[in-house]
């Protein structure tokens, strides 16, 4: 199959000469953690940019100094499978595909390969495919730790455990900017949300409040985790199999499940990317 039968052609993009704001607004609005940049004026792509990179540069304001301009792409009569393999070797969550002008013609993600999954009969199972190498946190960890140890890893999903270590919720950066304490100080903040910042998602508040936390560090209430984390945790198993797991994904919008042994205790997680060399394969 060929990486224009799956892409994505709702094209999500950031332009330069351009600000870190509008950029933020363009990724919250419409939900996705990265984008190409073209150059102002026309579909060819000058680099790529994530929240992640903003968050590392918070102090600029100019696009052009945060994007990457060394990135990754497949053309658009490449084979999926070259698509999940970058994916997978590269850690990232989006492609640019260009078409042989070098314009940029679509956009493909590991959700839009998994798709190409869930198809097909393969019966391989997690085991081989989740890692151990995970960061679980404690039920009564106080939230400014949360978030101070999403800020050192640029981990979006920790798994919570309880005091029988089995796991008992899953908490992101969204979740600890909900209360309502950190809505107000953020909306009262001199960042700015825009101008149409009521009709925002929490994506929103989320990137600019984890910018503003990268410059001002925020002061957070010092309440445990379990208060603001997500309870209905999606799980697998070693032996569940990987056309499942991409259907929970898919069903949920989620990218991280954890992996739990017979005893529900935390043995690892499996993301959306572990899956792509599940495409390479197929």
């Amino acid at each position: 199959m060929l990486v224009k039968d799956v892409m994505s052609k709702d094209l999500i993009v950031g332009y330069v000469p351009g600000t870190v704001e509008e950029a933020l607004e363009i990724l919250a609005k419409n939900n996705v953690s990265g984008m190409p940049v073209l150059k102002k004026g026309t579909k060819k792509v000058v680099g790529v940019v994530t929240r992640t990179d903003i968050f590392k540069k918070a102090d600029e304001d100019q696009l052009a100094m945060v994007m990457n301009e060394k990135f990754y792409s497949v053309k658009e009569y490449d084979d999926v499978k070259k698509a999940a393999e970058i994916l997978y070797q590269h850690r990232i969550h989006g492609l640019p595909v260009l078409n042989d002008d070098e314009e940029l013609v679509g956009i493909i993600s590991p959700s839009d390969l998994l798709k190409i999954l869930i198809g097909t009969k393969i019966d391989d199972i997690a085991e081989n495919y989740f890692t151990n190498l995970v960061i679980p946190v404690y039920i009564e960890t106080p939230i400014p730790i949360i978030m101070e140890i999403i800020s050192i890893t640029n981990e979006n999903a920790l798994p919570v455990l309880d005091d029988s270590l089995k796991i008992v919720g899953i908490v992101t950066d969204g979740d600890l900017f909900k209360h309502s304490e950190i809505k107000e100080q953020i909306l009262e903040s001199d960042v700015g949300l825009g101008a149409d910042e009521d009709q925002w998602t929490w994506e929103g508040i989320r990137d600019t409040l984890r910018r503003y936390y990268a410059t001002a560090k925020v002061d957070l209430p010092k309440i445990p985790v379990r208060e603001v984390m997500v309870t209905d945790v999606k799980t697998a198993t070693r032996r569940t199999p990987v056309v499942e797991i991409a259907k929970t994904m898919i069903k949920y919008n989620i990218s991280h499940i954890p992996v739990v042994d017979v005893n529900d205790r935390l043995i690892g997680m499996i993301t959306d990317i572990d899956l792509m060399r599940c495409i390479t394969g197929c």
